[in-house]
């Protein structure tokens, strides 16, 4: 069978054993059913959004990809807008890429022949290294009442300041929107001079 739904399966009752304990006045059922969730079955459910049969690209999903698109696109514009001379990698939640400003976000739309309305351009943050502190390095090597010497703790101070030097030169996304039409509507009236 190649379609399977809830409304096309006949389920049939059976017994099985199971150990449980009984918590305040409640049975609570200990033994796991193996494959005992219907889930592993469906290849097509009824979205829990709009009503519609969908065919399912995984186990649980509940909702179709219409309606999860929508919803994602709803999280995505109740996000803040960010400043508009924001100039840091730019985060596309839509193509899962990161790209060095609009210009690159623009390019490779058009070499991918992607509607730029798809376009979810969050900001972003460089992450750092982290500071080392003494109790993270002494804490199961050294006695209780061990005082580390002032010239441990100068070293590690430079260390720490070394390490504010540093770039990890790895992004992660924001939860700050870019509006990427502004941006195209000041490029059209370059070009149309």
């Amino acid at each position: 069978m190649d379609k399977l739904t809830i409304k096309n399966i006949e389920i049939k009752k059976k017994f099985i054993e199971v150990e449980c304990i009984e918590v305040d006045g409640k049975e609570i059922i200990l033994t796991r059913v193996p494959h005992g969730d219907i889930d592993y079955y469906l290849t097509h459910a009824d979205c829990k959004t709009c009503g519609k049969e969908f065919k399912k690209q995984f186990t649980h999903s509940k909702i179709c990809s219409a309606c999860w698109k929508k919803d994602e696109y709803d999280k995505f514009y109740a996000k803040p807008l960010a400043r508009a001379d924001y100039k840091g990698m730019i985060y596309d939640q839509y193509t899962d890429k990161y790209f060095q400003d609009l210009d690159d976000v623009i390019e490779h739309y058009e070499e991918d022949k992607i509607s730029l309305d798809n376009a979810m351009l969050l900001t972003t943050v460089e992450s750092s290294f982290n500071h080392i502190d003494i109790e993270q390095i002494s804490e199961e090597e050294v006695h209780e009442d061990w005082e580390p010497s002032d010239e441990l703790l100068t070293k590690i101070d430079e260390f720490n300041e070394f390490l504010n030097t540093q770039r990890t030169r790895t992004f992660f996304p924001c939860d700050t929107r870019l509006d990427i039409s502004s941006f195209l509507k000041s490029e059209s009236e370059v070009k149309n001079g």
